[in-house]
């Protein structure tokens, strides 16, 4: 068996990673774990202390420990915003975690690199493929899958019912009812903002700006791989986002934008359905105005949150223990309880329980969202294999529309621009 000590698992992350990988080979032969466990399979996350997601961790984790005596699973909190750099130092320095979670997004670029191990093989004795969304598809790379997706989703529209009322205005089903409801919240007598977002450059500057690409039938790319930033649609697009932003707090991160949401300061904004949780956390006055509505889009933009994957070269017991892992995960039980757990609905048919919409009515519109939702991740293989890279440009052309006086056609421009090289780089 293949020992592995926790402690030295947990200093990984905190180390260099030359040093770590010498740590790690001097302690894999010292004999048996402090608890007595034959294998330990380092699990980093960053919903390992997450108050939404960490619960259905915790409970999966312990029922695999107890199908698996021997076998102990460290699962620990790594920093979001720094978690796919940390996991990319790892892999490029031959260290991967053992069970590899990932931001589903930027699955394809770790198997474009030859990290992840394909799983169609495994997948063919289950029937996860049959029954899980659409969004799944997402995970393959090149003819081969290379992960299973545990979240994808439609976006949402959550609002303050209370403040659009004050403001005369009705929930927007379209883009310009959304900036006519914006502006109207903003001009309340109060310190009111009508539409939240981030408004510093930041990762999530991606997922809201082309949210408002695909609601208008827009893309970065098409599936031939031509870049598309310069299309009439996409150019409507930018300028509604530029315009709606207009309304928003400036210089502030998603966390930041919450916080005034619940505070009953910001009107609108749009995100996935795991924002309904952080819902409980409003103030009592304001918490019983925040609704959820369709985005107002004609296209239902979606996301794939987060996804499980075997690295590649794995020891085979290793491997054959993760993807155990991944299979009891992926059991209707398990489904079921994540969509209980989490108030958001998971991937497989049928997860959606009665009992879990008496819970939290809402799922119903969310498991509708999630079943028209159009992938706002981009087809051209190039960006989807240097996904980090575009999500930098994005994000940075995201700022030059909230923070600047740039015409639209010339951010577009440099957007188009800079994604064509991509794929030279």
């Amino acid at each position: 068996m293949i020992a592995r000590n926790r402690a030295s698992l947990r200093m990984r992350t905190a180390i260099a990673v030359a040093s770590t990988a010498l740590l790690c080979a001097t302690v894999a032969g010292c004999g048996a774990t402090d608890d007595g466990a034959d294998l330990v399979l380092e699990f980093p996350s960053w919903q390992a202390d997450d108050a939404s997601f960490s619960p259905w961790w915790h409970e999966l984790i312990a029922e695999y420990e107890r199908q698996h005596p021997g076998v102990d699973i460290d699962f620990y909190q790594v920093p979001f915003d720094s978690f796919v750099a940390q996991q990319t130092t790892r892999f490029a320095a031959g260290d991967p975690a053992d069970i590899v979670h990932l931001p589903a997004a930027n699955a394809v670029q770790f198997a474009a690199r030859g990290w992840l191990a394909p799983i169609d093989d495994r997948l063919a004795g289950t029937d996860i493929l049959q029954e899980w969304t659409p969004l799944q598809q997402q995970l393959s790379w090149e003819g081969k899958t290379y992960g299973v997706l545990l979240l994808g989703y439609g976006y949402a529209l959550f609002y303050n019912e209370d403040l659009l009322a004050k403001a005369g205005v009705d929930v927007p089903t379209s883009p310009d009812e959304l900036l006519a409801a914006a502006r109207a919240v903003s001009a309340l007598p109060r310190d009111s903002f009508g539409f939240g977002a981030t408004t510093a450059q930041n990762p999530d500057n991606y997922t809201e700006l082309t949210s408002f690409l695909v609601g208008n039938h827009a893309s970065w790319s098409d599936s031939e791989g031509a870049i598309t930033a310069t299309t009439p649609e996409a150019l409507t697009a930018l300028g509604q986002y530029r315009d709606v932003l207009a309304t928003a707090p400036r210089g502030i991160q998603s966390q930041q934008r919450n916080e005034l949401f619940l505070n009953g300061q910001i009107g609108m904004l749009i995100d996935g359905p795991f924002l309904l949780s952080e819902l409980d956390g409003a103030r009592p006055e304001v918490k019983e105005h925040l609704k959820v509505a369709a985005p107002p889009f004609e296209v239902t933009p979606g996301g794939i949150s987060n996804s499980l994957h075997v690295p590649a070269d794995a020891d085979p017991e290793v491997a054959r223990a993760v993807w155990e892992f991944i299979e009891l995960a992926s059991e209707p039980r398990w489904q079921q309880r994540y969509t209980e757990v989490t108030s958001v609905p998971a991937p497989r048919e049928g997860s959606v329980t009665e009992a879990a919409l008496r819970a939290t009515p809402e799922l119903e519109l969310f498991g509708e969202l999630a079943d028209n939702a159009v992938d706002i991740f981009p087809e051209a293989a190039d960006l989807r294999r240097n996904y980090g890279r575009v999500g930098d440009i994005v994000a940075s052309g995201a700022i030059r529309l909230i923070a600047t006086s740039t015409p639209v056609a010339q951010v577009a421009d440099g957007l188009q621009r800079d994604l064509e090289g991509v794929g030279d780089e």
